[in-house]
């Protein structure tokens, strides 16, 4: 294991290795908070050394496998950073059970490369660059969430996970049951440090997409209404949709140029094993209504992709490369909320964009978890986000009001926002659920269970929404 302490002096911190760790985040635009020292773990024993070292120092914990989190709540001043980039950093398969296990820092290409090779696969995440270690915690809203639900609902079974006390635990549904049950959907809050993560997978198939574009022409709601009608009545056997509106990707500048044009697009995938089966399956898309076909840029027409162009696709939507400034707005809609209605509500959502590389998605999850099962159970019908995106820092920090107010109207509309999205340093986001009460309420008792000195400080600002509404903590 590797320590960086922080530098006594503020300048040399922007010329050393503690500083590139400290930034190491997809969102260039890094929080003005400096832990007290950074531990680079490599074993399961080192992480539980950085726990000991906390508890010795009385500084809190921040936990980081990939640096998706925008917000960077992983990010603790005088606190420790534990960094898992080379933890456990493989993934291993064992042919009998068909289970594989690996590190929270895997990297959903890295994962989805080795299972090509075994001719397996498990429902990981969309981003290539994510760690699936907070995928994991955050509940996995992997592929295919229309057809397996979250990942942690039926394909992961089993964590190591080092405890506050510095102890080494295994959880899973027969052994320390309440620990697993709270991991799986806990996201930021989490009281602990995975280590390891075992899950199940299954032989793989041949993925198949159709992707369509539009031009928006005042025509937002009529677009989205029909995509997402339709989205209603694709197959749920190994399908997704998701939807996006922005202007072209390939502006650079953060300047939007009037007049400018907007586009709306969607892609819909299937997981099976022949082309027939995926046109079948997709065949609801060829009936595009009349009043929508003068806005046609390209229907598409279903063929295979192969994984490296899936994940080449997404990289161009959200690129993880240095230099990006980030944040993103979210919320799960009320599934019994009009469509009509829905749709009038979020179209600033999708067409307001502060700068031109912004875009806004909407991935058609159609999933409704149990909070008997996991922690992450909220209603997931539709996952609506805008990512407002810039390059230059001269734009902050109004940039990031515009989308921050739009989805402050839209949260009382919502059952509550994903917990990967949450953002501890908006006090619009204070009163959102990210679980559901039964859920929060006993994620709060396993915590005190675990955790009773609040080492990990992510349960913070849910526990002052459990005492806002009365529950007994």
């Amino acid at each position: 294991m590797t320590v960086w302490t922080r530098p006594s002096a503020p300048q040399p911190a922007n010329h050393c290795e503690y500083e590139r760790l400290r930034r190491l985040y997809i969102n260039a635009d890094v929080r003005e908070a400096y832990p007290r020292e950074i531990h680079l773990v490599d074993s399961t024993s080192e992480v539980q050394n950085a726990v000991k070292s906390a508890v010795n120092s009385n500084s809190k914990i921040g936990v980081r496998s990939g640096g998706h989190t925008f917000s960077n709540p992983s990010l603790i001043h005088d606190g420790i950073l534990v960094d898992t980039t080379n933890l456990h950093r493989k993934v291993e398969y064992d042919p009998v059970t068909h289970h594989i296990c690996y590190g929270p820092a895997v990297r959903v290409v890295e994962a989805s490369e080795m299972l090509q090779k075994l001719g397996r696969f498990f429902p990981h995440g969309h981003a290539p660059t994510v760690a699936l270690g907070g995928f994991t915690l955050a509940g996995g809203q992997g592929m295919f969430m229309p057809t397996w639900g979250p990942t942690v609902g039926d394909w992961i079974v089993k964590m190591e996970i080092v405890t506050p006390d510095g102890d080494v635990k295994t959880a899973s549904m027969t052994e320390n049951a309440d620990l697993f049950w709270a991991a799986r959907g806990s996201g930021q809050a989490f009281f602990g440090i995975v280590t390891r993560i075992w899950a199940r997978t299954m032989p793989s198939r041949r993925l198949f997409m159709r992707t369509m574009l539009f031009e928006v022409k005042d025509n937002i709601e009529d677009l989205l209404q029909w995509a997402l009608k339709t989205s209603c009545i694709i197959p749920r056997w190994g399908t997704e949709t998701a939807m996006f509106t922005s202007y072209s990707l390939t502006r650079t500048t953060d300047t939007i140029p009037a007049p400018s044009k907007q586009l709306f697009g969607l892609g819909s995938t299937a997981y099976v094993d022949t082309l027939e089966e995926a046109k079948t399956l997709l065949s609801a898309w060829d009936h595009i209504p009349a009043f929508l076909q003068g806005s046609i840029i390209d229907a598409g027409s279903v063929a295979e992709m192969s994984w490296a162009a899936y994940f080449e696709l997404q990289e161009a939507v959200t690129p993880s490369t240095p230099g990006n400034n980030w944040q993103i707005n979210s919320f799960l809609n009320d599934p019994e909320m009009p469509l009509e209605q829905l749709v009038k509500a979020i179209k600033p959502a999708m067409t307001e964009f502060p700068t031109p590389t912004s875009l806004a998605c909407i991935y058609c999850c159609h999933s409704y978890p149990d909070d008997n099962d996991h922690l992450c159970a909220l209603p997931q019908q539709y996952y609506i986000s805008t990512f407002t995106h810039w390059k230059g820092n001269s734009l902050q920090p109004k940039v990031y009001e515009p989308m921050a107010d739009i989805y402050a109207t839209l949260y009382p509309l919502g059952v509550g926002m994903y917990v990967a999205d949450y953002n501890p340093f908006d006090e619009r986001q204070a009163n959102v659920k990210v679980w559901t009460d039964k859920g929060l309420q006993r994620f709060m008792e396993i915590r005190a269970k675990y955790d009773p000195q609040g080492l990990f400080p992510g349960f913070n600002p849910f526990e002052r929404r459990a005492k806002q509404i009365g529950m007994k903590l």
